[in-house]
């Protein structure tokens, strides 16, 4: 194993065997002539991959893709029955709620018995004992029995002590999805700063926001295999898209993933070297997505995407303050009855920012449209974003069978530049809605 290297997996099988009756399980074992009589199932089938020192990897997938048995193989709750996992760290896992938790036993009592098992003496829990009960926010809580906590309850409990015995690995599975908005960014603020003390992350969630905004790298899981890995966006993008498939064409899947790699990482050897040379009335031909998905056309197809200013000039350079019209174009391959257009503009690390729908409305009805039929929507909004870039999605759905006709993330890019005479301190600036009142 490499030096900087935390955790290797390398041809990594687990396999479970699947009986149609439970006498089937005994007729196996005294058979004479060793028949057999059940099925193998590979929850993990040649799973390879590294991690180095210090990263932080997210995991991605379907409920039964893997996830959690290959957790618990890295953390040796399960054994593989092929491949190996080399572990060079202390470990601290999150992989159940209530997970090397004693239910007769009380919060106070938990932490000591499952500090003590990552390796931490008395004196050294007894020096940690306040801060995990402080992170924990279970107050009196903390001196009854587990077996009274809810479900958000020893979230918590795992949470403060998994990241307080100072593990070389963190690992968390989803646990931190039945806790409480503010508890959630709480975990996320403190896996954030332990990052920065150099602790790697192992970190599952069905979250693609989540591992965007956190992870370094992501790892798509599915039916046991492993479909791919890299840049976050990239990978979770394309999990999302196909994410409603009953199954997928893990081909198909490598080759768009590698292309849409190839757009990233290409240099354009004749870029000029002043950038100032790209642009034109707001417009910089530099500035544009390398990263669009295009989900599969089931009876729309979207197309000219595109932001216009007051004057019906494309651009991508938008200033604080001015107001601007998202566009794009839309073509029916059928009558609907029912349909309903979105956008939504969001950070380079994915989190949404402004998201609209039409028809805006209470119900849940939409606008009839023809076939072969073309529309332009439009989104009129007034540039309030701080300075940096920013992404656009968009995409129409038919209400009536819940189905989505089109969709692109990543559709569009922009730029904002702040006025010399804003004042802008957040993601997204109030710039003329305050008032003062005499009290």
């Amino acid at each position: 194993m490499k030096k900087n290297t935390i955790i290797d997996i390398n041809q990594l099988s687990k396999i479970y065997k699947l009986y149609d009756e439970p006498v089937d399980r005994l007729k196996e074992a005294i058979n004479p002539f060793k028949k057999k009589y059940h099925k193998d199932f590979y929850a993990l089938q040649n799973i390879s991959f590294t991690i180095e020192k210090g990263e932080i990897v997210g995991i991605i997938g379907r409920n039964g893709s893997g996830k959690s048995t290959l957790l618990k193989i890295i953390t040796g709750v399960l054994t593989a029955n092929s491949g190996y996992v080399n572990v060079n760290g202390k470990i601290s896992a999150i992989l159940e709620l209530g997970a090397g938790f004693n239910p007769e036993l009380t919060g106070v009592e938990n932490i000591y018995l499952n500090t003590y098992i990552n390796g931490l003496d008395k004196k050294e829990i007894d020096k940690k004992i306040d801060e995990i009960i402080e992170f924990s926010e279970l107050g009196t809580f903390i001196h009854q029995p587990l077996k009274t906590y809810s479900s958000g309850m020893k979230a918590r409990l795992g949470f403060a002590v998994a990241i307080n015995v100072e593990p070389d690995i963190l690992i968390v599975d989803e646990a931190l999805a039945v806790g409480d908005a503010a508890f959630q960014r709480k975990c996320f603020s403190k896996m954030e700063e332990i990052k920065e003390a150099g602790v790697t992350i192992l970190f599952v969630s069905h979250s693609a926001e989540s591992i965007v905004s956190l992870c370094s790298r992501a790892i798509w899981l599915s039916n046991g295999e492993k479909v791919i890995e890299g840049e976050p966006k990239l990978v979770t993008g394309l999990y999302m898209k196909n994410s409603n498939k009953k199954e997928i064409n893990k081909k198909n899947v490598i080759n768009e993933f590698e292309k849409l790699k190839v757009q990233i990482e290409k240099k354009d050897v004749n870029k000029p070297k002043k950038i100032d040379n790209l642009i034109e009335n707001n417009f910089n031909k530099a500035i544009k997505p390398k990263s669009t998905i295009s989900y599969e056309e089931n009876g729309a197809k979207i197309d000219n995407v595109v932001i216009r200013d007051e004057n019906d000039i494309k651009v991508n350079i938008l200033y604080t303050g001015n107001v601007y019209r998202y566009c794009y174009d839309v073509i029916y391959q059928d009558d609907f009855e029912n349909v309903r257009l979105g956008m939504v503009i969001k950070t380079t690390k994915g989190i949404p920012l402004v998201a609209g729908q039409y028809p805006y409305n209470k119900t849940k009805n939409g606008i009839k449209v023809k076939k072969n039929q073309s529309y332009k929507m439009v989104w009129e909004f007034k540039c309030m974003f701080g300075e940096g870039n920013y992404f656009t999605n968009c995409g129409t759905f038919d209400i009536k069978t819940q189905t989505q006709l089109h969709r692109i993330t990543d559709s569009y890019m922009f730029k904002v530049v702040k006025k010399t005479k804003d004042v802008n301190a957040g993601i997204v600036t109030l710039l003329e809605n305050g008032t003062l009142n005499e009290l």
